[in-house]
């Protein structure tokens, strides 16, 4: 009889440890599926953006000749920071760099990690939008140039 009551309160603390530590991975699971929500939403928009500014005839290098900027770094190697990168491929501004914390080399050496020397640049362009806080944060550790998000490309590059 005692062995079947020690069994039976095994039983019910190992199903109240399960049934807890389960809870605890899905609510993790579910808060990681929002973020992934929200900055993958915030992407879109800066997308959206981004076709607007250049379907009513807009510039991105427009905003760096107004600011006197020739060399630039980008931090951020993803979709946005890649399509920036090919925007200014075929104009007068020079991406010096793209600054990644997830840095893998690529051909041309342009890739750097976040432990690397800062290149001699006018100002950073922080393309990830939803972790803006967290990169300007550490960046302005590192250094006191100008930081640039996409969003003042877009809204300052409507004029001239």
């Amino acid at each position: 009889m005692r062995k079947k009551m020690i069994a039976g309160l095994v039983s019910m603390a190992s199903f109240a440890g399960g049934f807890f530590l389960g809870g605890k991975v899905l609510v993790g699971m579910v808060n990681d599926y929002k973020r992934r929500m929200k900055r993958n939403f915030s992407n879109m928009m800066l997308f959206n953006d981004w076709l607007d500014f250049l379907y009513s005839g807009g510039k991105i290098e427009q905003y760096f000749h107004n600011q006197g900027y020739k060399r630039i770094m980008i931090y951020g190697n993803g979709y946005i920071g890649k399509r920036l990168q090919q925007a200014l491929i075929q104009t007068d501004i020079e991406v010096a760099a793209v600054m990644d914390k997830a840095a893998l080399p690529n051909e041309d050496g342009l890739v750097i990690g976040l432990d690397s020397k800062m290149p001699d640049v006018d100002c950073i362009v922080i393309t990830p939008v939803y972790y803006y806080d967290e990169i300007s944060g550490m960046l302005r550790k590192k250094t006191g140039l100008p930081l640039v998000t996409m969003q003042m490309l877009l809204n300052m590059s409507y004029c001239c």
